[in-house]
């Protein structure tokens, strides 16, 4: 059985293999994540936290490298990441991010993700294609839920 800190390694490598489905296993059912620099509410659940993520992937991100630069409990249910993570786009540009997260833990499962991180240091590196990816995607949902 894996301890909490490993369960958010585990959780981690997933997401930077861009391995959504093996990353959404490590979630409970109703789960949230939030990405505190961007002016939403949390998103909740599992099938809304995967749309959240595939926005890397329409952004045109192929690929992630990272760095946990200290990993630690914290209390009998959270763990705190610092880390960097750099993504790569067909274009060659390659933002890096430094970011600190907060993981909470039921039976072994993540209840909540929240990333704390700096907006402008990541906005004013990334390139048009990724904002274009996103709208596209952005577009491509609203087109869908306006069709059902």
């Amino acid at each position: 059985m894996l301890n909490d800190v490993e369960i958010v390694e585990a959780f981690f490598d997933a997401i930077y293999r861009l391995d959504f489905d093996a990353a959404l296993e490590f979630f409970t059912d109703d789960a949230t994540y939030h990405d505190l620099p961007v002016p939403t509410d949390p998103t909740v659940g599992k099938d809304a936290i995967r749309r959240k993520l595939d926005f890397m992937i329409a952004g045109g991100v192929t690929s992630m490298d990272y760095e946990v630069r200290h990993i630690a409990p914290a209390g009998d249910d959270a763990v705190l990441v610092e880390r960097t993570e750099t993504w790569h786009f067909p274009s060659g540009a390659a933002p890096t991010l430094r970011v600190m997260c907060t993981i909470e833990l039921d039976d072994d499962k993540i209840a909540a993700w929240r990333e704390y991180w700096n907006g402008d240091e990541l906005m004013t590196q990334m390139p048009p294609e990724f904002f274009e990816g996103v709208e596209r995607a952005l577009a491509q949902d609203d087109k869908e839920s306006t069709e059902s």
